[in-house]
């Protein structure tokens, strides 16, 4: 794997762990505003999501630093790499989801959820 693509997957990580981190502070902003029971019970299952996606981030980091330490060509090599750019993938869905979901919730208008990788 080069070195461009090794910390091109090591910045979309780390952008989906700050989006995640966004949204639970997103969430804990709307708590604030308001604590209806359907607001509550929303929250819960959102933030079981973002627990969720905190395991699962952790769990990519670790195969990243491995992937990292191989630096090889072979086959399985290859196939982890695909694996975990799929995996990385599927995460930044999840999180645009999330993101969606959220964008509702009572705010005191703050900035809005970032909405992409960065450029």
């Amino acid at each position: 794997m080069s070195r461009e693509k090794k910390f091109e997957l090591l910045r979309m990580l780390e952008f989906l762990k700050q989006e995640n981190i966004h949204l639970k502070q997103t969430l804990m902003e709307a708590l604030r505003l308001s604590s209806s029971k359907m607001l509550l019970e929303r929250a819960e299952a959102l933030q079981q999501q973002f627990l969720q996606n905190d395991q699962a981030l952790a769990l990519m980091h670790h195969d990243l630093v491995m992937l990292y330490q191989k630096n090889g060509d072979g086959k399985m090599y290859l196939l982890q790499q695909e694996g975990l750019e799929a995996d990385l993938g599927r995460m930044q869905e999840e999180i645009g989801h999330l993101r969606a979901q959220v964008g509702d919730l009572p705010s005191s208008g703050a900035a809005p959820v970032s909405s992409g990788l960065p450029g």
